[in-house]
C-alpha cells in the first residue's frame, strides 16, 4: 500500500513511551500514519490544520484532559473516530467518555492487531456515520430548529420559500421565547446574503433619538456628542438582512421612516442630506397582536402592509409537546457541554413532569429550567422541576434536595445562580479548589475558567 493511501491517525498522550510505542505499532501495520503529541491544546490545533482520519488519545492528561479534548473535537469534526485509550478505566470512565463524543474507548495496554483492526472498522464506517447525522439533521434540526411536530416542518417549508426569493421582507410572530429570532437567522443563513451581514436591532431598547441614530447613522454635528460620523446598522447590513426584533414596539415616528426605507430601499443618515441606497432583505418580529395594534392606531397600516409580504407564527411549546423531550434532551447535551460535565439522563418522571407543565416562557424558559437543574446535578441522572406558580403569582425558591444545598429565589439570571452556587461550594470546602470541584463534577480546570469569568477569582 503506498503512502498516500494509508490513513492519518493523530496520537495525543502526555508519556512519549507510549507516543513512540503507539505510532510503531500503527505505522507497522502498513495501513496507518501518525501525527504525534504529548499535549492536548496542540493536538486540537493539528487536528484542526490536518483534519486527520482518526485520533487516539489518552485519557488523563495535564491540562486538557481526554474528554475535554474529545468535546472539542466533535464540535468541529462530527463523524471522526475518537479512539480513548485509559490506563486503568473503569465503566465510569467509559460512560463518560462515549458520553463526550468518542466512539471507542479501552484500557491499555491493547493488543497491536485489536488496535489496527478498531480503528479501520471506525474509519470504514465514516460515510456511514456522516449520512445517518446528515439525515438526523434534515429530520430534527433543519436550520437549527429542534423538533419533529407538523407545524415546525411548516416553519422549516417558510424558510425555505422565503430564503429562495433575494430582498422579499418576512414577518415572524409568536409569543416571547418561541424562537424568532433562531428563524431569521435560518432565513439569512439559507438565503444567498448569507455571505454578507446578519445585523439585529432591538427597537424596545433604545430611547426614540438613539434608535434613529442607531439604525440610520448620523452625520458629524448631528447633535452635540457627533465628533465623527457614524454609518448605521441598515448601512452595516448592506447585502445581508436587518433583523428588526420587538417591531411592534417601533416608536410611530420611526414607523414612517422605516416604510420610506422598505419602499425605496434609501434613507439619510441623522443630520444628512445625501440619499444612501443599500440592498438587504428585512425581517421583522414581534410578540405583539400587530392587526390589534393597528386598529388601535399604535401601529402603521401601511408599515403593517408592507412588512406582512411573507409571515409565519411560531407556535407555543403548549402546541408541540410531542417535540418537549427532543428539545430537553438537546438543551441537557448542550448545557453539559457549556458547564464542562458528563451528559447526564433524564428520569422519566422529569419528562413526564416537562410534558404536563404549560411554559407560558416557551422555549427559552424550557431551556433555562435545563440549565439550572444541570448546575445543581452531580449524579448520572438529571431530575427536572418545572416551575410552579407560588404565593401571589411568584415562584418558590429552588431548593436541592437532601436539605443541605443552596436556596435560592427563582428569577436569578443562569449566570447570577451559577456564582451562587460555585461561591458556596468553595466556602463549604474552605477554598479547596480540587474538592470542590470534584463535588461539582466538572475539572479543576474548568472550574477555574467559570471562576475567573463570573469574577470569583
Amino acid at each position: 500500500m503506498s503512502s498516500s493511501l494509508k490513513y492519518r491517525v493523530l496520537l495525543v498522550d502526555d508519556e512519549p513511551d507510549q507516543l513512540a510505542l503507539l505510532s510503531a505499532q500503527l505505522e507497522r501495520s502498513g495501513f496507518f500514519v501518525t501525527l504525534s503529541t504529548g499535549d492536548a491544546h496542540e493536538a486540537l490545533a493539528l487536528a484542526r490544520e490536518e483534519e486527520p482520519d482518526a485520533v487516539v488519545t489518552d485519557l488523563v492528561m495535564p491540562g486538557m484532559s481526554g474528554l475535554e479534548l474529545t468535546r472539542a473535537l466533535r464540535r468541529v469534526f462530527s463523524a471522526m473516530p475518537i479512539l480513548v485509550l485509559t490506563g486503568k478505566g473503569d465503566e465510569e470512565d467509559a460512560e463518560s467518555a462515549y458520553e463526550a463524543g468518542a466512539t471507542d474507548f479501552t484500557t491499555k495496554p491493547v493488543e497491536p492487531s485489536t488496535l489496527v483492526a478498531r480503528l479501520r472498522r471506525a474509519i470504514d464506517e465514516v460515510p456511514s456515520r456522516k449520512f445517518l447525522l446528515a439525515a438526523a439533521e434534515r429530520h430534527f434540526n433543519a436550520h437549527g430548529i429542534i423538533g419533529s411536530h407538523p407545524r415546525l416542518n411548516e416553519v422549516r417549508h417558510f424558510i425555505d420559500q422565503v430564503a429562495e426569493v433575494p430582498g422579499v421582507p418576512a414577518l415572524v410572530l409568536g409569543e416571547s421565547g418561541t424562537g424568532k429570532n433562531l428563524v431569521a437567522r435560518a432565513i439569512h443563513a439559507a438565503s444567498q446574503s448569507a455571505k454578507y451581514r446578519f445585523v439585529e436591532v432591538n427597537c424596545a431598547a433604545l430611547p426614540e433619538n438613539l434608535l434613529e441614530a442607531e439604525i440610520f447613522g448620523y452625520e458629524k454635528g448631528a447633535f452635540t456628542d457627533a465628533k465623527k460620523a457614524k454609518r448605521g446598522l441598515a448601512e452595516l447590513a448592506d447585502g445581508g438582512t436587518l433583523f428588526l426584533d420587538e417591531i411592534g414596539l417601533l416608536y410611530p415616528s420611526l414607523q414612517a421612516k422605516l416604510l420610506t426605507f422598505l419602499e425605496s430601499r434609501t434613507f439619510r443618515r441623522v443630520g444628512g442630506t445625501e440619499d444612501i441606497h443599500v440592498g438587504e432583505r428585512i425581517v421583522a418580529a414581534t410578540n405583539i397582536d400587530l392587526p390589534g395594534a393597528v386598529e388601535a392606531g399604535r401601529f402603521r397600516e401601511d408599515l403593517y402592509y408592507r412588512l406582512n409580504v411573507a409571515q409565519v407564527t411560531l407556535p407555543p411549546l403548549r402546541d408541540i409537546r410531542s417535540d418537549i423531550e427532543t428539545l430537553a434532551r438537546h438543551f441537557v447535551r448542550q448545557a453539559a457541554d457549556y458547564f464542562g460535565k458528563p451528559v447526564p439522563e433524564m428520569d422519566a418522571e422529569s419528562i413526564d413532569r416537562l410534558r404536563a407543565y404549560d411554559w407560558p416562557g416557551n422555549v427559552r424558559e424550557l431551556r433555562n429550567v435545563i440549565e439550572r437543574a444541570l448546575i445543581f446535578s452531580s449524579g448520572r441522572t438529571l431530575t427536572v422541576v418545572p416551575p410552579t406558580a407560588g404565593a401571589a403569582g411568584s415562584a418558590p425558591p429552588v431548593v436541592p434536595e437532601g436539605g443541605n444545598g443552596v436556596s435560592m429565589p427563582r428569577g436569578l439570571t443562569l449566570e447570577e445562580v451559577e456564582r451562587r452556587y460555585i461561591q458556596a461550594t468553595l466556602e463549604e470546602t474552605g477554598g479547596r479548589v480540587q474538592e470542590a470541584a470534584d463535588s461539582l463534577g466538572v475539572s479543576r480546570k474548568v472550574l477555574w475558567m467559570r471562576r475567573k469569568k463570573l469574577g470569583l477569582d
